[in-house]
């Protein structure tokens, strides 16, 4: 019987993200195939570009958020710390979107090929300032998978419908833009009328408790901005050394893999308070760490293997006239999703036990290595050398991960996180009521 609830409830954990997930992917399945034929290939590059390099900004406001905070949430012995947590991360956020919009806008400003865009920049940092107060971590750290999964379906459809309504021709690339980043702004208006009264409670934010959560969640950040590094330097490294059309072919390329791991590492994530309850009570059969590992891995192998297959038909019907090159590249997309799959399962587990230090040394070595390759890669072979660059860089990753996982943690420590950065601990003062090590600070002239 134990078994069979265990099952049940990774199941239908997984289930009602995943499903969430691919209801949202009715946005990038009629988005990308409209925006390639209204805006063409130069136009379309122009746009991946963009994107690619807003994305470093979504990653600096997500800054690892999305394992810290929901792992702290999962820890909370109460609803003050909870909310504690809420509005600490909150505060954070709001410095750090900031701080990065204004680095960006003035590099944008400065730099003779970025400026002539200057405008969709603008765009895109407003559109994602509406976006970072969309609790994605909140509803998973409450466990409220289901309500996850029908917010990002709707937010994705209604995006939808604003880019089919306002995008008709190159003119109109700003709205492209606009719509690429306006889900997580609607699912901000969508989540809070509904979380607010009942699962919030109001905690003053103070610069003492954003800074913790700033510092427990640095090392995830570096992760974050290694995998962002990843996703957006091939695009701009094409666009740099060749023209938009081979940044154009990469990104419709890309824009695949990315909606198989857009899937499947949000269902990765939600599974972290699941994994976190494993480790901590030692958890055997169906609700042990492994098999929720080889679950995980199992879903991400399929999603490649389905696209190594499908590309040759599917991508020339799909994306139009032009991008008949872009079906190889799309095939090693696949092989680089089955990479990303070894990849998530071991930052899981790692995380699982805040062991954040590793997994952001092995991610950040891991880009720097995929850099490397890229350059020569894209020079001498375009978006298909690119793509084996991201292949090998994440299996690269993954051995890393892999070696660091048998390491274990250091004998006579629970939490090696702590360990090996004392002045982690001294940021987290103790809680009387609880002798757990993690605990968010209280502010008390609150």
């Amino acid at each position: 019987m134990r078994l069979k609830a265990g099952l049940r409830g990774i199941g239908g954990d997984a289930l009602a993200v995943g499903l969430g997930q691919l209801a949202a992917f009715i946005y990038p399945i009629i988005s990308l195939p409209m925006l390639t034929r209204l805006l063409g290939v130069n136009a379309f590059g122009r746009v991946v570009i963009t994107v690619a390099v807003l994305q470093l900004l979504v990653r600096l406001c997500d800054y690892g958020f999305s394992v810290s905070a929901v792992r702290r949430m999962a820890m909370a012995k109460s609803e003050r710390e909870r909310s504690e947590v809420i509005f600490s991360t909150l505060l954070a956020v709001v410095l750090l979107w900031s701080t990065g919009a204004c680095v960006l806008l003035l590099a944008v400003s400065i730099i003779p090929s970025m400026r002539d865009d200057f405008v969709l920049y603008l765009v895109g940092a407003v559109v994602i300032l509406g976006g970072i107060g969309f609790p994605s971590w909140l509803l998973q750290g409450l466990r409220r998978l289901r309500l996850f999964a029908v917010i990002t379906a709707v937010s994705r459809g209604l995006a939808l419908v604003g880019l089919v309504l306002t995008v008709r021709s190159p003119d109109d690339i700003e709205w492209a833009i606009a719509w690429q980043f306006a889900p997580p702004t609607i699912a901000t208006l969508i989540a809070w009328p509904i979380l607010a009264p009942r699962a919030v409670k109001w905690a003053a934010p103070s610069l003492k408790a954003a800074r913790y959560a700033l510092t427990d969640g640095r090392h995830l950040f570096l992760s974050s901005l290694a995998q962002s590094l990843m996703g957006s330097a091939p695009v701009v490294v094409l666009g740099l050394i060749s023209t938009p059309v081979h940044a154009a072919h990469y990104g419709a390329a890309e824009r695949f893999g990315n909606a198989g791991r857009g899937v499947l590492f949000t269902v990765t994530d939600a599974l972290m308070p699941r994994m976190v309850d494993a480790r901590n009570r030692n958890s055997r059969g169906a609700s042990s760490p492994a098999v929720i590992m080889s679950a995980i891995f199992t879903l991400f192998a399929a999603g490649g293997i389905v696209l190594l297959i499908a590309a040759p038909w599917f991508v020339p019907w799909y994306l139009g006239p032009g991008y008949d090159d872009v079906v190889p590249t799309t095939q090693i997309i696949g092989l680089a999703l089955v990479a990303s799959g070894g990849i998530a399962v071991l930052m899981l587990d790692l995380n699982s036990q805040r062991r954040y230090s590793q997994t952001a040394a092995a991610m950040m070595c891991g880009a720097i290595v995929h850099i490397i390759i890229l350059v020569p890669m894209a020079m001498a072979f375009g978006a298909i050398g690119a793509a084996w660059a991201l292949v090998l860089g994440e299996l690269f990753i993954t051995a890393v991960l892999f070696v660091l996982r048998w390491r274990g943690r250091k004998p006579g420590t629970d939490t090696p996180e702590i360990a090996d950065n004392p002045e982690l601990a001294d940021a987290q003062p103790t809680n009387p009521r609880n002798n757990d090590t993690e605990k968010e600070p209280v502010d008390h002239d609150a």
